[in-house]
């Protein structure tokens, strides 16, 4: 572990020391403001959490003191604290297809980790030689709460998952299947994006990046631009449940319509009374008694069809109707929670990619691949991902 001197501008070492009996996969931070807390999970099945002491105070002999949180079935691959806006969780991937999550009973002392839920993302029996899994937390403080990407090598694919009820986690879309092995996924920052990016590695040497619209109140612009919305109408986002409404013209359309079928049926019964009083009207009360009797006969068989039959402008105004309630459902349909494929980057020559990680503001996504070279990629004007620049102590800039 090493401190940054600002006054130096070096790196210093500030501690040393055996932490798993196998090799270290991966390492994660805390956020601050739960103190100096470091996550490392390893080959050897633990999961250890990290915590910096006064080594003088605490009478110990090294600064950094540690808690096994219980031991797996299968080698821990990943690891990531969730967002600090949350509370102190963390997610670990292993090899068995399992993700758990833990939190501890006791936010200072971090000596007792509870399990807080599992997700099956690979069911059945899996092993370590069915590689290892991903993981992404999303950093989005106004998205749905405890949202998650996660891919894996047995199912080659990349799945979000959210937390619908307390340590209950349900999977909200499958962003994509491949034919190779998912290595590495990462969730960029929203930085007021109204939609989420995903970005995946593979060990095709691809890296693709994803457009992810979780939640209708992500599309409002969209919305608000859509063709079936006539200049001056009033819209209105408000959910109940899963059924989003549009408000136009004074008129709420659920996407249940039965409000507006109730409404129609009354102006219909109304339009149809209206029409029986006019034919009864038409009756020629000085007509003999057989005459009569036929008028009757034939008065029966008007209102029967006048009961089923509408007028042309209710006709009109319920086909009206029906279109914007069907227009404002296509609308609707169109925002529940989807993804597009908007960058599909290749390595050169093709090799696995091992990681791929966004910057604070989710505009340069950086990755890194078995032949030893970090490259850089952004997005030009015209939405193009493109590489920007490349890295590797090991060759010089005329070799890259």
């Amino acid at each position: 572990i090493w401190d940054w001197n600002k006054q130096t501008g070096q790196w210093i070492l500030n501690e040393s020391f055996t932490a798993h009996d196998s090799s270290v996969i991966r390492l994660s931070w805390a956020h601050p403001e739960f103190g100096q807390v470091l996550a490392s999970c390893s080959l050897d099945r633990t999961l250890k959490i990290w915590m910096e002491v006064d080594p003088i105070t605490k009478n110990e002999s090294s600064r950094w003191t540690s808690t096994i949180v219980r031991p797996h079935s299968a080698a821990v691959h990943c690891i990531a604290f969730a967002p600090e806006y949350t509370n102190l969780t963390i997610a670990t991937a292993c090899s068995d297809g399992k993700v758990t999550f833990y939190s501890p009973n006791d936010p200072v002392k971090l000596d007792n980790w509870m399990t807080m839920g599992i997700i099956e993302f690979a069911p059945g029996v899996s092993t370590d030689s069915d590689g290892p899994l991903c993981l992404s937390w999303c950093k989005s403080r106004f998205a749905a709460p405890h949202m998650i990407a996660i891919g894996g090598s047995k199912e080659n694919c990349i799945r979000v998952y959210k937390e619908k009820q307390p340590n209950t986690y349900v999977e909200v879309l499958e962003l994509d299947r491949y034919d190779s092995a998912v290595l590495d996924v990462d969730w960029a920052p929203s930085m007021g994006r109204s939609y989420h990016l995903i970005a995946t590695a593979c060990s095709d040497g691809h890296i693709r990046i994803y457009k992810f619209w979780s939640h209708p109140s992500m599309a409002k612009a969209a919305l608000s631009d859509s063709i079936f919305i006539r200049e001056g109408d009033q819209l209105d986002y408000s959910d109940s449940g899963d059924a989003a409404a549009t408000k136009v013209n004074g008129l709420r359309h659920l996407s249940t319509g039965e409000d507006d079928e109730d409404e129609d049926d009354e102006e219909e019964d109304d339009e149809d009374d209206d029409d029986e009083d006019d034919e009864d009207s038409d009756v020629d009360e000085d007509s003999d008694v057989s005459d009569e009797d036929d008028e009757d006969d034939s008065d029966d068989g008007n209102r029967s069809n006048a009961g089923s039959s509408v007028s042309p402008h209710a006709r009109a105004r319920r086909m009206g109707k029906s279109r914007g309630l069907k227009s404002a459902q296509h609308v609707l349909k169109a925002f529940e929670p989807h993804s597009e494929l908007v960058g599909d980057l290749v390595v050169e020559p093709l090799m696995p990619v091992r990681r791929v990680r966004w910057n604070s503001t989710g505009t340069l996504l950086v990755s890194s691949s078995d032949d030893g070279v970090a490259r850089m990629w952004k997005a030009t004007v015209n939405g193009t991902w493109r590489e920007v620049a490349a890295i590797t102590a090991e060759k010089s800039p005329a070799d890259l």
